[in-house]
Protein backbone atom coordinates (compact mmCIF):
# COMPACT_ATOMS: atom_id res chain seq x y z
CA UNK A 1 0.00 0.00 0.00
CA UNK A 2 1.53 3.19 -1.24
CA UNK A 3 2.28 5.42 1.65
CA UNK A 4 -0.49 8.90 1.44
CA UNK A 5 1.71 10.78 4.50
CA UNK A 6 3.96 14.29 4.06
CA UNK A 7 7.43 13.73 4.87
CA UNK A 8 8.79 15.32 7.38
CA UNK A 9 10.84 17.62 5.69
CA UNK A 10 7.42 19.23 4.09
CA UNK A 11 7.69 17.34 0.59
CA UNK A 12 4.42 15.71 -0.43
CA UNK A 13 5.08 11.63 -1.09
CA UNK A 14 3.56 9.94 -4.17
CA UNK A 15 0.57 9.61 -2.64
CA UNK A 16 -0.07 12.71 -0.95
CA UNK A 17 0.51 14.47 -4.38
CA UNK A 18 -1.87 11.65 -5.80
CA UNK A 19 -4.58 12.42 -3.06
CA UNK A 20 -4.09 16.33 -3.83
CA UNK A 21 -4.36 15.90 -7.52
CA UNK A 22 -7.93 14.25 -7.16
CA UNK A 23 -9.05 16.61 -4.72
CA UNK A 24 -8.41 19.26 -7.59
CA UNK A 25 -9.98 17.61 -9.98
CA UNK A 26 -13.07 17.11 -7.35
CA UNK A 27 -12.82 20.60 -6.64
CA UNK A 28 -12.79 21.83 -10.18
CA UNK A 29 -15.76 19.66 -11.03
CA UNK A 30 -17.34 21.11 -8.81
CA UNK A 31 -16.85 24.64 -9.78
CA UNK A 32 -18.12 23.75 -13.77
CA UNK A 33 -20.94 22.39 -12.48
CA UNK A 34 -21.64 25.51 -10.52
CA UNK A 35 -20.76 28.12 -13.41
CA UNK A 36 -23.74 29.29 -14.01
CA UNK A 37 -25.46 28.89 -10.43
CA UNK A 38 -27.15 26.16 -11.00
CA UNK A 39 -25.55 23.83 -8.74
CA UNK A 40 -26.34 19.96 -9.23
CA UNK A 41 -28.84 20.70 -12.00
CA UNK A 42 -26.02 20.87 -14.81
CA UNK A 43 -24.05 17.93 -14.96
CA UNK A 44 -20.65 20.14 -16.03
CA UNK A 45 -19.24 23.35 -17.61
CA UNK A 46 -20.11 22.13 -21.06
CA UNK A 47 -23.23 21.90 -20.29
CA UNK A 48 -23.56 25.13 -19.25
CA UNK A 49 -21.80 26.50 -22.16
CA UNK A 50 -24.64 24.31 -24.46
CA UNK A 51 -27.35 26.01 -22.83
CA UNK A 52 -25.80 30.06 -23.40
CA UNK A 53 -25.02 28.93 -26.85
CA UNK A 54 -28.91 27.64 -28.02
CA UNK A 55 -30.40 30.62 -25.98
CA UNK A 56 -28.08 32.65 -27.89
CA UNK A 57 -28.44 31.05 -31.47
CA UNK A 58 -32.50 31.34 -31.11
CA UNK A 59 -32.88 34.91 -29.92
CA UNK A 60 -29.83 37.18 -30.79
CA UNK A 61 -31.68 37.90 -34.20
CA UNK A 62 -28.27 38.96 -35.70
CA UNK A 63 -26.84 40.91 -33.04
CA UNK A 64 -23.79 40.57 -31.07
CA UNK A 65 -23.18 39.05 -27.59
CA UNK A 66 -22.62 42.61 -26.40
CA UNK A 67 -26.10 43.84 -27.99
CA UNK A 68 -27.95 41.08 -25.97
CA UNK A 69 -26.38 42.08 -22.92
CA UNK A 70 -27.26 45.79 -23.39
CA UNK A 71 -30.65 45.58 -24.97
CA UNK A 72 -33.42 44.97 -22.34
CA UNK A 73 -35.63 43.29 -24.87
CA UNK A 74 -32.59 40.93 -26.35
CA UNK A 75 -31.67 40.09 -23.06
CA UNK A 76 -35.04 39.31 -21.71
CA UNK A 77 -35.64 36.79 -24.34
CA UNK A 78 -32.05 35.60 -23.77
CA UNK A 79 -32.78 34.56 -20.19
CA UNK A 80 -36.33 33.41 -20.95
CA UNK A 81 -34.78 31.10 -23.56
CA UNK A 82 -32.20 29.96 -20.88
CA UNK A 83 -34.82 29.16 -18.14
CA UNK A 84 -36.69 27.30 -20.42
CA UNK A 85 -33.86 24.79 -20.56
CA UNK A 86 -32.74 25.14 -16.77
CA UNK A 87 -35.18 26.94 -14.88
CA UNK A 88 -33.00 27.96 -11.84
CA UNK A 89 -30.38 29.25 -13.50
CA UNK A 90 -28.82 32.37 -12.02
CA UNK A 91 -29.64 35.80 -14.40
CA UNK A 92 -26.67 37.80 -13.57
CA UNK A 93 -24.15 34.46 -14.10
CA UNK A 94 -26.13 33.23 -17.81
CA UNK A 95 -24.89 36.97 -18.55
CA UNK A 96 -21.34 36.49 -17.53
CA UNK A 97 -21.11 32.81 -19.08
CA UNK A 98 -22.54 33.92 -22.24
CA UNK A 99 -20.30 37.64 -22.54
CA UNK A 100 -17.17 34.76 -21.84
CA UNK A 101 -18.23 32.74 -24.41
CA UNK A 102 -17.81 35.85 -26.81
CA UNK A 103 -14.69 36.44 -25.61
CA UNK A 104 -13.56 33.04 -26.28
CA UNK A 105 -14.67 32.91 -29.81
CA UNK A 106 -17.50 30.17 -28.95
CA UNK A 107 -20.65 31.70 -29.59
CA UNK A 108 -21.77 29.52 -33.19
CA UNK A 109 -24.09 32.27 -34.39
CA UNK A 110 -23.37 34.96 -37.24
CA UNK A 111 -23.52 38.08 -36.40
CA UNK A 112 -25.22 40.13 -39.35
CA UNK A 113 -26.33 43.59 -37.44
CA UNK A 114 -24.56 46.38 -36.77
CA UNK A 115 -25.57 49.49 -34.87
CA UNK A 116 -23.22 52.32 -35.34
CA UNK A 117 -23.65 54.99 -32.84
CA UNK A 118 -21.50 58.28 -31.61
CA UNK A 119 -21.45 58.52 -27.89
CA UNK A 120 -18.97 62.04 -27.31
CA UNK A 121 -21.89 63.84 -26.03
CA UNK A 122 -22.54 61.70 -23.16
CA UNK A 123 -19.33 59.20 -22.57
CA UNK A 124 -18.32 61.52 -19.46
CA UNK A 125 -21.90 59.99 -17.49
CA UNK A 126 -20.72 56.37 -18.27
CA UNK A 127 -17.57 56.79 -17.12
CA UNK A 128 -19.13 58.92 -13.88
CA UNK A 129 -21.39 55.78 -13.53
CA UNK A 130 -18.59 52.74 -14.34
CA UNK A 131 -16.43 54.49 -11.76
CA UNK A 132 -18.88 54.90 -9.07
CA UNK A 133 -20.10 51.34 -9.12
CA UNK A 134 -16.63 50.01 -9.07
CA UNK A 135 -16.04 52.64 -5.87
CA UNK A 136 -18.80 51.55 -4.30
CA UNK A 137 -18.97 47.36 -5.40
CA UNK A 138 -15.21 46.97 -6.73
CA UNK A 139 -17.09 45.57 -9.69
CA UNK A 140 -16.09 45.85 -13.90
CA UNK A 141 -18.22 47.26 -16.00
CA UNK A 142 -18.66 43.90 -17.41
CA UNK A 143 -19.85 42.46 -14.25
CA UNK A 144 -22.04 45.27 -13.57
CA UNK A 145 -23.70 45.15 -16.61
CA UNK A 146 -23.72 41.54 -16.42
CA UNK A 147 -26.50 41.73 -12.76
CA UNK A 148 -29.56 43.20 -13.19
CA UNK A 149 -29.31 44.57 -9.56
CA UNK A 150 -25.88 46.39 -10.72
CA UNK A 151 -27.17 47.17 -14.06
CA UNK A 152 -30.07 49.19 -12.64
CA UNK A 153 -27.73 51.04 -10.07
CA UNK A 154 -25.85 52.29 -12.96
CA UNK A 155 -28.98 53.13 -15.60
CA UNK A 156 -29.70 55.54 -12.19
CA UNK A 157 -26.64 57.32 -11.56
CA UNK A 158 -25.47 57.85 -15.59
CA UNK A 159 -28.73 58.97 -16.51
CA UNK A 160 -28.95 61.14 -13.17
CA UNK A 161 -25.76 62.71 -15.20
CA UNK A 162 -27.68 63.04 -18.38
CA UNK A 163 -31.38 62.54 -17.70
CA UNK A 164 -32.17 62.72 -22.12
CA UNK A 165 -29.66 59.60 -23.02
CA UNK A 166 -31.74 56.50 -22.82
CA UNK A 167 -29.89 53.79 -20.47
CA UNK A 168 -29.12 51.16 -23.20
CA UNK A 169 -27.14 54.37 -25.11
CA UNK A 170 -25.03 54.84 -21.67
CA UNK A 171 -24.23 51.16 -21.85
CA UNK A 172 -23.00 51.11 -24.58
CA UNK A 173 -20.87 53.99 -23.72
CA UNK A 174 -19.46 52.08 -21.03
CA UNK A 175 -18.68 49.18 -22.97
CA UNK A 176 -17.11 51.53 -25.23
CA UNK A 177 -14.55 52.85 -22.68
CA UNK A 178 -13.77 49.44 -21.29
CA UNK A 179 -12.81 48.61 -25.19
CA UNK A 180 -10.93 51.22 -25.14
CA UNK A 181 -8.72 50.41 -21.76
CA UNK A 182 -10.09 53.82 -20.33
CA UNK A 183 -11.47 51.96 -17.18
CA UNK A 184 -9.44 50.58 -15.43
CA UNK A 185 -9.54 50.60 -11.71
CA UNK A 186 -7.01 53.27 -10.08
CA UNK A 187 -4.11 51.55 -8.99
CA UNK A 188 -4.18 53.86 -5.29
CA UNK A 189 -7.94 52.99 -5.00
CA UNK A 190 -7.50 49.16 -5.44
CA UNK A 191 -4.68 48.88 -2.56
CA UNK A 192 -5.94 51.67 -0.15
CA UNK A 193 -7.76 49.65 2.52
CA UNK A 194 -9.00 52.41 4.68
CA UNK A 195 -11.74 52.13 5.88
CA UNK A 196 -13.43 54.06 2.88
CA UNK A 197 -16.89 55.37 2.65
CA UNK A 198 -18.36 57.21 -0.66
CA UNK A 199 -20.81 59.54 -0.08
CA UNK A 200 -22.01 61.44 -3.04
CA UNK A 201 -23.92 64.87 -2.45
CA UNK A 202 -26.02 67.65 -4.05
CA UNK A 203 -23.83 70.25 -3.84
CA UNK A 204 -26.61 72.88 -2.87
CA UNK A 205 -27.41 70.46 -0.11
CA UNK A 206 -23.93 70.76 1.49
CA UNK A 207 -24.10 74.02 1.32
CA UNK A 208 -27.64 74.27 3.37
CA UNK A 209 -26.44 71.21 5.70
CA UNK A 210 -22.67 71.14 5.94
CA UNK A 211 -23.08 68.70 8.63
CA UNK A 212 -23.42 66.04 6.41
CA UNK A 213 -20.07 65.60 5.08
CA UNK A 214 -17.86 64.04 8.13
CA UNK A 215 -14.80 66.05 9.37
CA UNK A 216 -12.46 63.18 8.66
CA UNK A 217 -9.39 62.98 6.07
CA UNK A 218 -10.39 62.10 2.05
CA UNK A 219 -10.64 63.10 -0.96
CA UNK A 220 -13.78 65.12 -2.89
CA UNK A 221 -14.81 65.19 -6.43
CA UNK A 222 -16.85 67.88 -7.96
CA UNK A 223 -19.20 66.80 -11.21
CA UNK A 224 -21.70 67.57 -12.96
CA UNK A 225 -23.99 67.14 -16.51
CA UNK A 226 -20.71 68.27 -18.22
CA UNK A 227 -18.61 65.71 -16.23
CA UNK A 228 -15.85 66.16 -13.71
CA UNK A 229 -15.14 69.63 -12.61
CA UNK A 230 -12.48 69.14 -9.82
CA UNK A 231 -10.54 66.66 -7.38
CA UNK A 232 -9.28 67.54 -4.22
CA UNK A 233 -8.10 66.29 -0.93
CA UNK A 234 -8.27 67.27 2.92
CA UNK A 235 -7.35 66.74 6.26
CA UNK A 236 -10.94 68.25 6.99
CA UNK A 237 -13.22 67.35 4.02
CA UNK A 238 -15.95 69.36 5.64
CA UNK A 239 -14.29 72.53 6.23
CA UNK A 240 -12.39 72.30 2.52
CA UNK A 241 -15.65 71.83 0.87
CA UNK A 242 -17.35 74.14 2.45
CA UNK A 243 -15.14 76.80 1.24
CA UNK A 244 -15.27 75.94 -2.16
CA UNK A 245 -18.80 76.50 -2.20
CA UNK A 246 -18.34 79.51 -0.41
CA UNK A 247 -15.94 80.86 -2.57
CA UNK A 248 -13.45 78.21 -4.05
CA UNK A 249 -9.99 79.52 -4.03
CA UNK A 250 -9.48 77.82 -7.46
CA UNK A 251 -10.72 80.35 -9.75
CA UNK A 252 -11.68 78.38 -12.62
CA UNK A 253 -13.73 76.29 -10.13
CA UNK A 254 -15.03 79.30 -8.75
CA UNK A 255 -15.70 81.28 -12.37
CA UNK A 256 -17.79 77.99 -12.95
CA UNK A 257 -19.82 77.44 -9.86
CA UNK A 258 -21.06 81.59 -10.01
CA UNK A 259 -21.86 81.23 -13.31
CA UNK A 260 -23.09 77.98 -13.63
CA UNK A 261 -24.97 77.93 -10.12
CA UNK A 262 -24.99 74.62 -7.82
CA UNK A 263 -28.11 73.53 -9.43
CA UNK A 264 -27.04 69.78 -10.76
CA UNK A 265 -23.58 69.88 -8.88
CA UNK A 266 -22.86 66.76 -7.21
CA UNK A 267 -20.11 66.57 -4.42
CA UNK A 268 -18.47 62.77 -4.67
CA UNK A 269 -16.78 62.37 -1.17
CA UNK A 270 -14.25 59.26 -0.16
CA UNK A 271 -14.12 59.32 3.06
CA UNK A 272 -11.42 57.99 5.03
CA UNK A 273 -11.03 56.39 9.13
CA UNK A 274 -9.60 59.67 10.94
CA UNK A 275 -6.53 56.96 12.64
CA UNK A 276 -6.18 55.40 8.76
CA UNK A 277 -2.83 56.09 6.55
CA UNK A 278 -5.45 58.84 4.76
CA UNK A 279 -4.34 61.11 8.10
CA UNK A 280 -1.31 61.64 5.90
CA UNK A 281 -1.01 64.42 3.12
CA UNK A 282 1.17 62.62 1.09
CA UNK A 283 -1.01 59.58 0.82
CA UNK A 284 -4.05 61.27 0.49
CA UNK A 285 -1.93 63.30 -2.67
CA UNK A 286 -0.82 59.90 -4.28
CA UNK A 287 -4.88 59.12 -3.93
CA UNK A 288 -5.64 62.60 -5.57
CA UNK A 289 -3.26 61.95 -8.02
CA UNK A 290 -4.24 58.87 -9.39
CA UNK A 291 -7.86 59.78 -9.40
CA UNK A 292 -6.94 62.77 -11.86
CA UNK A 293 -4.87 61.33 -13.78
CA UNK A 294 -7.67 58.81 -14.90
CA UNK A 295 -10.59 61.05 -14.72
CA UNK A 296 -9.16 64.36 -15.97
CA UNK A 297 -11.24 66.53 -14.42
CA UNK A 298 -12.07 70.03 -15.89
CA UNK A 299 -10.44 72.55 -13.74
CA UNK A 300 -7.33 70.85 -12.15
CA UNK A 301 -3.86 71.10 -13.05
CA UNK A 302 -1.94 67.87 -14.23
CA UNK A 303 -0.12 66.25 -11.14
Amino acid sequence: MRDTRMRTDGRATDGSRRLAKAGMIGWLGLAAATTCGWGRELESRDRCERVVQQAFSAVHDGWSADEVLVRDDLNAAFIARCHSLAPNADEAELNWALLNLRKAGKLQATVTRRLSQRHEDYLHAAEIAARAMYDQHAESIDRVLCSPALRREFDRIARGVTPDVAAERLRRAALSLRKARRLRPELVVRVAAWDKQILTLPASEILADPQRIPMSPGIYIFRDHSGYLYIGESENVRARVGQHLDHSDRKSLAHYLWHEGLDGVEVELHVFARDSNARRKEMRRAYESELIASRRPRFNVAP
